[in-house]
């Protein structure tokens, strides 16, 4: 996160220091002159810092991380340069998809440290959704949305956090780049099948349909 928005948010307008550091001594021992990371010039760290209207977030899942005592990855790459494991959780629920785990908390202590490292910036919530295997009692979506709103209702009464918005991805199920249309991520079903395209809506849709009409989180049923 910090290699896209350090560069715009931080108070020093560049890459995080860790991130120059190892990829400098990376170069180095690799026999470079210079670092493979580009340098700001002084021109370019004030053209770019400060300049966004929000912080756009998508969030999906987590991975708690660990230092690698091999070098993981070629010489050179990102792998070898980010120098940890990630590793999930055995008690932790799996979508549909393979990279994809409901872990609500990672997206509190993500806004936290937004709120910390960055000034409390005024954050919108643009992606956050769940994969299933085609259900319109998606119980385990309505889960998802329940549990990652807590968060988000949490940091913003608590922590102070300047969240503005929250916005699921999806409104109907869509084509999901390599996957095509195996993992469903709408709130909507869509009949492929028929010519007219019928959309039908989902135990979700109703949930939110509930959150907006009363401003508030549904129970879980």
């Amino acid at each position: 996160l910090g290699w896209i928005a350090h560069p715009i948010f931080s108070s020093d307008g560049d890459y995080p220091a860790v991130m120059i550091d190892r990829i400098a001594n990376h170069s180095k021992a690799e026999g470079r002159l210079v670092s493979r990371l580009p340098t700001f010039s002084k021109h370019w760290k004030r053209t770019i810092q400060g300049t966004s209207d929000f912080f756009g977030l998508n969030y999906y899942t987590s991975r708690y991380i660990r230092e690698s005592l091999e070098p993981i990855g070629e010489n050179p790459s990102v792998a070898r340069d980010r120098g940890n494991e990630r590793f999930t959780k055995p008690e932790w629920i799996k979508g549909a998809s393979d990279w994809l785990y409901s872990v609500p908390k990672g997206l509190g202590d993500l806004l936290r440290w937004i709120k910390a490292e960055y000034n409390n910036p005024e954050v919108i919530i643009t992606e956050n959704g769940w994969s299933d295997d085609d259900r319109l009692e998606d119980d385990s979506r309505v889960t998802y949305f329940h549990d990652h709103l807590e968060q988000v209702l949490d940091v913003i009464l608590n922590n102070g956090c300047n969240v503005k918005a929250f916005s699921v991805w999806s409104l109907v199920d869509n084509f999901e780049w390599s996957q095509g249309y195996t993992e469903k991520f709408g709130m909507f079903f869509v009949n492929m099948s028929s010519p007219r395209k019928e959309r039908i809506p989902k135990k979700s849709a109703y949930f939110m349909e509930e959150l907006i009409k009363k401003r508030s989180i549904p129970g879980i049923y």
